[in-house]
């Protein structure tokens, strides 16, 4: 026989049914909130890496430019702002995306940095990147030399032997001659000490530009038996010194008739110059055979081109040229700068 509780006649009746309800809802909520993890996501920060941590850009003729490229990218997970960039001294520069730049993950960045030399000598500095990454991205060290401009002459071949030549005829060699500097230059005189030898094909006042070359000839023409030596000198206000060639032969006599000596080349001097700003008549040429004085005018009425073409010259001489300006009264002007003209000896 099942006996039934009866209800206490000190407080209300309790239902079993409920007391388990209870207790299985309590269980619940501490079985919920013991398997409760938490979802994490890490990242890794923004960091910026460089192509390279240095350049060294060799020597570069002063007013000219070496460049360099340098590549800035993000190998993080998170964006990096990109805010400075600077260097410490003025002949180096860097071109490229302006700042402040956001660097978002992977992406890369390119920048030309350049080496422009004001004067002859070593130089450095130091690039320095400055960003909001957690790790610093470094500097990048910058070194160069500056090199002077220069003009300098180079003849190939350097020296020539004709060999054996029979008295009063005639054997030409050629020549190449080149500027390898890195200006212009101008040969102003050439000379030629030595009987019986010469040059063709080239005359004073040509110009090279930077790695123009031209070929000329030279000569050998003995007169007498035996060894013959001379030297051809180029001179050019742009050399220290002046560039020779060496030329050799021997004249050897021939049982038959000779042949007549080459006829000596009839020269011309070719002159031009600059309009005056002032109001003029023309103007008079003068020349001397003396550097600096004793200038005799060659024309009389003056002159309205800008040129003047002098055919009375003798060959294997050296003439000096002046320019000055006539006004309507026929007031001259003091005398230009003075151009040199070297006449070959045929």
């Amino acid at each position: 026989m099942l006996e039934t509780c009866s209800p206490s006649s000190s407080g209300p009746r309790l239902n079993p049914g409920a007391i388990f309800i209870v207790a299985l809802c309590f269980a619940f909520l501490l079985i919920g909130c013991a398997s409760y993890t938490p979802q994490s996501n890490p990242t890794t920060p923004g960091a910026l890496s460089l192509s390279a941590s240095s350049f060294d850009f060799k020597t570069v003729v002063v007013g000219q430019t070496g460049t360099q490229t340098l590549t800035i990218s993000n190998t993080g997970q998170s964006a990096v702002q990109l805010t400075g960039l600077s260097i410490s001294n003025k002949q180096f520069a860097i071109t490229g995306p302006a700042v402040p730049q956001t660097v978002a993950p992977a992406a890369v960045l390119s920048y030309k940095v350049t080496f422009t030399p004001t004067a002859a000598g070593n130089a450095t500095a130091t690039l320095t990147i400055a960003s909001d990454a957690k790790t610093a991205v470094g500097a990048v060290s910058l070194s160069g030399a500056g090199e002077k401009a220069f003009a300098n002459l180079v003849l190939n071949p350097v020296s020539v032997n004709f060999g054996n030549q029979k008295l009063n005829s005639t054997t030409t060699q050629n020549v190449t001659m080149q500027n390898t500097g890195d200006i212009s230059m101008t040969i102003q005189g050439i000379t030629v000490a030595g009987a019986g030898f010469g040059y063709s094909s080239i005359s004073p006042g040509f110009s090279l530009a930077p790695n123009q070359q031209v070929t000329f000839q030279v000569w050998f023409t003995p007169k007498t038996a035996g060894a013959a030596a001379a030297t051809v000198s180029f001179l050019s206000p742009s050399l220290s010194s002046a560039e020779t060639l060496s030329l050799a032969g021997d004249g050897i006599s021939s049982g038959g008739t000779n042949p007549p000596p080459p006829t000596p080349t009839a020269h011309t001097v070719h002159l031009t110059w600059n309009a005056s700003s002032s109001q003029i008549l023309g103007y008079r040429v003068y020349r001397s055979e003396v550097s600096g004085s004793s200038y005799s005018a060659l024309n009389g009425t003056a002159l309205t081109a800008l040129t003047y073409d002098d055919s009375t010259v003798s060959n294997g001489t050296t003439y000096y040229y002046v320019v000055t300006a006539v006004d309507a009264s026929g007031n001259e002007s003091v005398y230009s700068n003075q151009t040199t003209a070297v006449i070959p000896a045929s």
